[in-house]
């Protein structure tokens, strides 16, 4: 039988369906390669591998992919019923006009899906990191003398800034400030960091950033007020003391943070699943709470100071 040739203006849709498919093993490729040198490189950014392979990344990518497949559906639905009208001018533009208005609020909410799963995806490895944080902070912290208060790896928590676990918190609220929230609903604590910023860029003979005014506290108050840590007791011996941890004993750090839905629509459709809140502040504002945690040895403290030898 004779080939028909192909249409003038048809779409040449099964190279571009394998340079897609090709492009996507190559990304997943990309991907898994970063993490095994990451893994390889360094051993402390196991928190990376165990960010992109938990469970809430997993599942984001699976609606990623679901939410994406929907879209291109329905864009080449429309693509398709617009065809017959493309060129022309007559009475079937109104036809193609009711079915873009029918079809266009479908693709408005699968774009506001996907953009906030986007971001749920980046939240949740800035939580990761935050327990990486958090732990690294504990490791280093815990050994130190805080005074009769808490000696050296001895941790208590005071409820003000003078403890050890103050300082292993504010480490964990700093690396969620990235994805926190500055809504003016927020009273921002003081202008301490935004002044600090600002001078910081000033001493150099830099503009300072704009970001660097009350949103930036907004941010950090949000950080602080949203995200809790705790840390694991120590391991119980018969030949120490229950309160104290040994030297280079494994100290376990859990972060918990509410992390904020930006996206409009979507924030309330996720704030339905397991683990979504409405915010205290505000009307309508929606967060979901995300949990990492992160083991690392107790650095221990040094007691004496190496004297280096020249020939």
């Amino acid at each position: 039988m004779a080939r028909h040739p192909r249409q003038r203006g048809e779409p040449k849709t099964a190279p571009r369906a394998r340079i897609a498919a090709v492009a996507g093993l190559l990304a997943l490729g990309a991907i898994a390669a970063v993490c095994v040198a990451g893994l390889l490189i360094d051993p402390a950014g196991r928190w990376f591998f165990r960010a992109v392979t938990s469970r809430l990344s997993l599942l984001c990518a699976a609606m990623l992919v679901v939410l994406g497949a929907a879209f291109a559906v329905l864009a080449g639905v429309l693509w398709q019923a617009g065809r017959p009208c493309r060129g022309k001018r007559g009475g079937e533009d109104g036809v193609a006009m009711i079915e873009f208005v029918l079809v266009l609020p479908f693709l408005l909410m699968l774009s506001l899906l996907m953009a906030q799963t986007s971001l749920l995806m980046v939240g949740n490895l800035c939580v990761h990191y935050s327990a990486f944080c958090a732990a690294r902070t504990a490791v280093v912290t815990v050994p130190k003398d805080f005074g009769a208060g808490e000696p050296r790896n001895l941790m208590r928590d005071f409820g003000d800034e003078t403890s050890k676990l103050y300082r292993v918190k504010t480490a964990a609220a700093w690396a969620v400030m990235p994805v926190s929230c500055d809504s003016e609903e927020i009273p921002p604590s003081d202008d301490v960091l935004p002044n600090g910023v600002s001078r910081f860029f000033g001493v150099q003979g830099i503009e300072p950033p704009i970001w660097a005014d009350a949103r930036l506290a907004r941010r950090y108050t949000y950080a602080m007020d949203h995200t809790e840590i705790s840390v694991a007791p120590p391991v119980v011996d018969d030949d120490d003391d229950d309160e104290y941890y040994d030297e280079h004993e494994d100290i376990h750090v859990t972060v918990q943070h509410t992390l904020y839905l930006s996206v409009p629509t979507a924030a309330r459709i996720f704030a339905m699943l397991p683990g979504g809140v409405e915010l205290e502040f505000g009307s309508g504002e929606y967060g979901t709470v995300i949990t990492a945690a992160c083991t690392l040895p107790n650095e221990g403290a040094q007691d004496y100071v190496d004297i280096e030898e020249f020939p």
